[in-house]
C-alpha cells in the first residue's frame, strides 16, 4: 500500500478515536440504545414486527461503534507501517550517502 492510502487510514483512524472519546457521541449512542430498549420493552406482545425492527435498531448502534473501533485499530496499523517505511527510507539513505 502507498504512502498517501497509509496516511489516510491512519487519519480516519485518529479520526475515529476522536469520536469514541467524545462524551457527546458516547451520549448520544447510550441514549439510542436506551429509547430503542425502552419502545422494545413497550411494544404489544402480538407487534412482533416492530420488536424485530426495535432490536435490529439496537444492533445496529453496536455495529456503528465497532466500525469506529475497526477504523482506529486499521490507522494504527497504517501507523505502523508509515513508521516502517520512513525508517527504511532514511536506512536506504544513510547507506547512499556512504
Amino acid at each position: 500500500m502507498d504512502e498517501i492510502k497509509l496516511g489516510i487510514i491512519q487519519h480516519r483512524g485518529l479520526r475515529a478515536e476522536e469520536l469514541l472519546n467524545n462524551q457527546l457521541l458516547k451520549d448520544a449512542f447510550a441514549h439510542l440504545e436506551t429509547e430503542y430498549l425502552k419502545a422494545w420493552k413497550a411494544t404489544k406482545v402480538r407487534d412482533t414486527e416492530a420488536r424485530e425492527k426495535l432490536w435490529q435498531a439496537i444492533q445496529i448502534v453496536g455495529i456503528i461503534q465497532q466500525h469506529l473501533k475497526v477504523f482506529v485499530r486499521d490507522g494504527g496499523i497504517a501507523a505502523e507501517d508509515l513508521r516502517r517505511l520512513s525508517e527504511e527510507a532514511e536506512r536506504k539513505n544513510v547507506r547512499n550517502r556512504n
